[in-house]
């Protein structure tokens, strides 16, 4: 019985007195839980500026192909190996920024924020074309454009990245005891993002037309998306040492907007013995109206000098990723025939990955 009583007790948080005499009454730790509140906070001002060196991790544009083959004589058949050149995607160095208001009172503050990422990346091949087959007409050792499937003997790839994002945000800290600090938000953003995909290709004479001079072909997939829709998520930190925290955030998108397509390619034959001639063709999609999901998160190590009662300056250095789901639709060869967006279904995310450095200065 002693024992249940005790435990009631200590559950309430009382303290017990000593059985013996001339003992005075201890106060027991019995309580483990944890205060959240609202930190009290004069109105001031917070201006943040980052340097990103960011990656995009959709999957690399497939600008040609390559069959090392044998030509196997009259028959005018080609065996052989099948070879993809891709443009692999580079770090590249943008910028973010975003300025803070701190209202007065329990906490409470808008942001107002930009990040985005623009870079190109280039890549290029070439090949020793041999002639064969019964009518000296079937290329072996070619390379083929991705866009069309015409033969070539030089290709050049190149893949053009332009994504830009806007937040209005308005969030709440909560302190979780003395060491742990929340941030939870709720807003709005814009995105904008257009993935632009070329080819150039020369051959010195086309296995395809007789006495004709050499023939070269550009052609271009562009995906654009625009959109905007609800955000939220938010912000941790964890006090390690005076001036020390680690930082994190986890943010969710739902961004509603149109999503367009354009796929065209220009041919040109230039006139040898016989006359050439140009052809053009475009496959470009209406555009839909589609819900991109977006999820981002990043972690970093910060230090915050206090500069005087009034100002504070940070420095941080840290991780980045961002994913927008299924915004990006895959290639598809270009026909002189009309194209639906319906041949446009195999879609693609789009992601940046990498990492950053910040400096912010608040202003009481």
């Amino acid at each position: 019985m002693k024992t249940k009583i005790s435990l009631v007790l200590l559950a309430l948080g009382l303290s017990s007195t000593s059985v013996y005499a001339g003992h005075a009454a201890e106060s027991l730790p019995v309580s483990n839980d944890v205060n959240l509140t609202a930190p009290d906070q004069p109105g001031s001002w917070s201006f943040g500026a980052e340097a990103v060196l960011m990656q995009p991790t959709n999957k690399a544009f497939s600008y040609a192909s390559r069959i090392n083959a044998a030509n196997k004589g009259a028959e005018n058949v080609i065996e052989g190996s099948d070879n993809h050149y891709s443009v692999d995607e580079d770090y590249d160095w943008w910028f973010g920024a975003d300025i803070t208001y701190h209202f007065p009172g329990n906490g409470r503050d808008v942001t107002l924020a930009y990040e985005g990422l623009h870079g190109t990346d280039t890549e290029s091949t070439a090949a020793t074309p041999e002639f064969g087959g019964s009518n000296g007409n079937v290329a072996i050792n070619v390379l083929f454009s991705s866009f069309t499937g015409l033969p070539y003997s030089e290709a050049e790839g190149k893949t053009k990245t332009a994504y830009d994002a806007g937040d209005l945000l308005f969030g709440q800290k909560i302190d979780v005891g003395h060491r742990v600090q929340l941030h939870p938000f709720v807003g709005i953003r814009y995105a904008h993002l257009d993935l632009t995909d070329t080819g150039e290709y020369f051959i010195p004479q086309s296995p395809l037309f007789d006495n004709t001079g050499a023939m070269t072909e550009s052609a271009k997939l562009e995906n654009k998306f625009d959109g905007v829709g609800p955000r939220l998520g938010s912000d941790a930190q964890i006090n390690l040492g005076p001036g020390f925290t680690i930082r994190a955030r986890l943010g969710l998108s739902a961004l509603i907007g149109s999503q367009r397509v354009d796929n065209e390619a220009s041919l040109l034959v230039q006139p040898g013995t016989e006359g050439g001639g140009s052809i053009h063709a475009e496959n470009n999609s209406d555009s839909q109206t589609r819900v991109i999901p977006e999820i981002d998160g990043r972690l970093g190590l910060n230090y915050t000098a206090q500069l005087n009662p009034a100002a504070a300056l940070g420095f941080e250095l840290g991780w980045q990723a961002t994913n927008y789901f299924n915004v990006v639709s895959d290639q598809y060869p270009v026909t002189l025939g009309p194209v639906s967006a319906e041949h446009y279904s195999n879609d693609s995310n789009f992601g940046l990955q990498g990492p950053y450095a910040r400096v912010q200065l608040d202003i009481a």
